[in-house]
């Protein structure tokens, strides 16, 4: 196990720093000076000369970029030229808006996705699994910010059953709390949803042909008994794989759900960022999700050792 982790980290961490560099090259070709948005448009050249000599932003790009990972290293991505606020303790207020929102939508989605796919399977060919693989296709190809104002439309306009948008912490009011998550969670979860059916399935049809399941049955076992400690549990091995990943995607994927939902997370913030050209607000976000990427390839690696055999008896 600990020579499985090592060799994972060893392919981790080049991979961070090949991601920070990128994020540190792609940030220098976009349009815009930034000494010219702290300065303001009506500045002089001696002013921006000046700005830029004390951010620094006339030095090398090799002692910027190093400059810059040394500090985020540290939790420190500068200051926002906007509001003047430090934005390592910005963007680490806005993380939890997002995990809460993303592991919401990640127990929607293995809720609908897992029984949805395992009945899809043992019914193959029948009436189930033709719904299913429509709904999984209808899940997949719906935008997330079609299906958000749809819902936003009925829910909140025509029903009033629930808030249009905003934020409450289910750790300060759950009621509120849960009320305010609900829909941009099921937005967010409905193509995962999807995906996690379509691979459920996909996972329990390869498993139910194994000889081992056949001896099961063929020792009388209880149907319900096979299903679900025989088969399920070695089809879990890709479900979690796909599950943990896709909760990265889900953090990421959360800046539309966020700007739709009006939601303080750290999506509505990168997209604030953009439209004020906050270049360093920018990057920090794309550094720690990358970061939050590659953790969580790490720990799909992880789970997949611990829950494939196979794996763990060559590492003995």
């Amino acid at each position: 196990m600990l020579g499985f982790l090592a060799m994972r980290l060893l392919v981790a961490v080049p991979t961070l720093i090949i991601i920070s560099i990128l994020v540190f090259s792609l940030q220098m070709l976009l349009p815009g000076d930034a000494a010219l948005v702290i300065a303001g448009g009506e500045a002089t050249a001696e002013t921006i000369a000046r700005i830029r000599a004390e951010h620094g932003l006339d030095d090398p790009l090799p002692v910027q970029y190093l400059r810059w990972i040394t500090n985020a290293l540290q939790g420190d991505f500068g200051i926002s030229y906007r509001t003047r606020e430090e934005i390592g303790p910005m963007l680490i207020s806005k993380i939890p808006v997002t995990l809460t929102l993303a592991t919401a939508a990640l127990a929607i989605s293995l809720l609908i996705g897992i029984p949805a796919g395992i009945m899809a399977a043992i019914w193959r060919g029948r009436g189930w699994d033709h719904l299913v693989t429509i709904v999984s296709l209808i899940g997949i190809s719906v935008p997330n910010f079609w299906l958000g104002i749809m819902m936003i439309l009925l829910f909140a306009v025509t029903l009033g059953w629930l808030p249009a948008g905003g934020y409450v912490s289910p750790f300060v009011d759950p009621v509120a709390g849960l009320k305010s998550i609900i829909m941009p969670a099921t937005v967010l979860g409905t193509a995962l949803a999807a995906a996690m059916m379509r691979h459920t399935r996909s996972a329990m049809l390869t498993v139910l042909q194994q000889d081992y399941i056949r001896t099961a049955r063929a020792k009388g076992l209880v149907e319900r008994i096979v299903i679900t400690k025989h088969a399920l549990r070695n089809a879990m091995v890709p479900i979690i794989t796909l599950a943990t990943l896709q909760f990265g995607t889900l953090m990421a994927g959360a800046v539309l759900t966020e700007q739709v939902f009006s939601i303080p997370g750290v999506g509505k913030m990168v997209v604030d960022a953009v439209f004020n050209r906050e270049y360093s607000a920018v990057q920090a976000v794309t550094l720690l999700s990358g970061f939050v990427f590659v953790m969580l390839n790490l720990l799909a690696d992880v789970l997949y050792f611990w829950a494939n055999p196979k794996l763990r008896s060559r590492s003995l």
